[in-house]
């Protein structure tokens, strides 16, 4: 098994000990950008502006553009894509419509996660021709590790519009340097940014057997986008070159809309009509000293990296000169309602493209926040119905997804049924409280509850149970929801005496497409089960089951690749 984390990190060394060869950036020392070394976390990157820091937030100071953007330009987020296409299409790129976010032409994954996926596997690996060449496209992407996160922070969500710059080229027709130069442009003309507030980091980038240099861009510690110079295969162990190049360049449309705005969250620059109509309907009125005060603290809150949250939210209070408990009843009802926000734009967006709630796969991830929206509008007692939230964001985004418009109909009728199951539950949720009422619950057993009956915490609560939710619950409930499904999914067949030196060399990660190989038979148990010494066969894994082919006549799979 390839390891791609270490072989990232020794190309990084190695472009780094070499960066004219390895990174596009003659057009920044044409601009008067200087490679600098961060004195903080160490990292190389190149700035026109005399600075000893790169522009992570962790090493700049965090996000100074919020109340103060160097922008020269304002854009909402559908001006974002009007904009960047308008100019990528003057420098040669074709603007295409977006994929459908339910990713059927592949069998690794439920959804599209980056716009990158659109064009994977075949275009990737020039079987077949991309729709156009170069490209850009405006792709909605659904990643459902943030989902506690979303609200608090203000700056994740679980679904987002990647805006691709790609190209696929032969090796002697690929040109990072122009490539860079065109996303220069968009900065500096497109957004206005004056290049002394640019800061581009050199890194590199490893994934599905792939391998390059990348360049992210950075200004007032916010990650703007990345561009990443797919250039090496590296399944065999050994970087190669590949036959075609690609340009993977992902920049989140609502990055431009929160940085040019400077507003305190990307919720009010992102969703802007629908948080106004979610304040006049609740009444929610968030005070915006407590807001300024919080919100540069709020990334600390960040479930992936808090050890002890509770004790984060008195920290942050007391830096405030408040209570904790006092500045949760003010942040808590606002980030329910960026969270209802964001939840409903992702089930619009799947919905719409024939993804729906259920309990397998990715649509258990759907149904979770389906029943966490409803979760706080219970919880709040809040006059909200998500079908018209959902036909906020269609009309809002109507200029650059009209198709969503057309599926309103189809999409209320799912959720009524959603929201018809979510209260079947809560009555459930009755009966469980009352044989639980005087027991310790378990952070186990309110895992269980959720993963087996879709019995939340906040149905507990509601019912009058003393429950701790930890800060990640959604985050672990979908992670030992996928483990468990993986189980079932995988059975250990059967195993047999082998040394570890013996291993039988895997031919379908070079070429997933062979369907005919020649092999030694090694050993064999039973008269019926046969060690080679090569195979094409693919074993069950990852949710795809094993292949099933013929042996000198005979019918044959695969149950374990070693």
């Amino acid at each position: 098994m390839v390891d791609e984390k270490a072989m990232k990190a020794e190309f990084r060394k190695k472009a780094q000990s070499d960066p004219e060869r390895y990174y596009p950036v003659q057009t920044l020392i044409e601009e008067g950008f200087q490679r600098r070394k961060c004195a903080r976390c160490g990292n190389y990157f190149w700035s026109c502006a005399d600075r000893t820091v790169c522009g992570e937030p962790e090493c700049s100071g965090g996000y100074t553009f919020i109340g103060d953007s160097p922008a020269g330009k304002k854009m909402d987020f559908i001006q974002t894509w009007q904009a960047f296409a308008g100019l990528f299409e003057r420098l040669g790129y074709t603007p295409i419509p977006r994929y459908p976010v339910a990713a059927r032409w592949r069998d690794d994954t439920d959804f599209v996660q980056a716009s990158i996926y659109d064009f994977q596997p075949y275009v990737v690996s020039g079987e077949i021709d991309p729709p156009a060449n170069p490209l850009v496209v405006p792709q909605f992407c659904l990643r459902f590790n943030d989902t506690d996160n979303v609200g608090i922070t203000g700056r994740h969500n679980t679904g987002f519009v990647m805006i691709g710059q790609h190209a696929f080229e032969p090796p002697d027709r690929y040109a990072p340097e122009e490539y860079l130069s065109h996303i220069y442009t968009w900065l500096v003309e497109g957004m206005g940014l004056p290049k002394e507030e640019i800061q581009f980091h050199e890194d590199s980038w490893a994934g599905g057997g792939n391998l390059g240099p990348s360049m992210e861009f950075f200004s007032r510690g916010l990650e703007i986008g990345n561009q990443v110079y797919m250039q090496y295969d590296i399944k065999s162990g050994t970087p190669k070159e590949l036959n075609i190049k690609v340009l993977d360049m992902g920049m989140g449309q609502e990055r431009p809309a929160w940085f040019t705005h400077g507003t305190s969250t990307s919720y009010e620059a992102i969703f802007p009509t629908v948080v106004e109509k979610l304040y006049k309907v609740t009444g929610v009125d968030p005070d915006p000293e407590v807001f300024q005060g919080f919100l540069p603290y709020s990334g600390l809150l960040n479930v992936d990296e808090a050890e002890d949250t509770e004790k984060l939210w008195g920290d942050i209070a007391a830096k405030l000169g408040m209570d904790k408990e006092e500045l949760k009843d003010h942040i808590l009802p606002v980030s329910a309602l960026y969270s209802i926000a964001d939840h409903t734009r992702s089930l619009l967006v799947a919905l719409s493209d024939g993804a729906l709630p259920s309990n397998v796969g990715g649509g258990y991830n759907l149904r979770v926040l389906v029943r966490r929206s409803l979760d706080f509008v219970d919880r709040y007692g809040w006059d909200l119905y998500l079908p018209e939230i959902c036909r906020w964001h269609a009309d809002y985004l109507k200029p650059q997804y009209p198709e969503l418009v057309e599926s309103l109909d189809n999409v209320e009728r799912i959720l009524d049924v959603e929201r018809r199951k979510y209260e079947e539950t809560k009555k459930k949720s009755r009966g469980i409280v009352a044989r639980l009422k005087g027991k310790k619950v378990t952070t186990e057993k309110l895992f269980e509850l959720y993963d087996s009956k879709g019995i939340s915490p906040e149905m507990l609560k509601k019912e009058g149970l003393e429950v701790d939710i930890p800060p990640d619950f959604y985050q672990r409930v979908s992670q030992l929801h996928e483990r468990q499904v993986q189980e079932a999914q995988t059975h250990k067949f059967r195993e047999f005496p082998l040394g570890p030196e013996e291993k039988t060399e895997i031919l379908y990660y070079d070429d997933y497409l062979l369907l005919e190989f020649e092999a030694r038979v090694t050993h064999v148990f039973e008269d019926r089960y046969v060690v080679l010494d090569r195979t094409a066969f693919y074993p069950t894994s990852g949710g795809q089951l094993s292949d099933i082919g013929e042996m000198e006549g005979c019918a044959a799979s695969s149950s374990r690749g070693r």
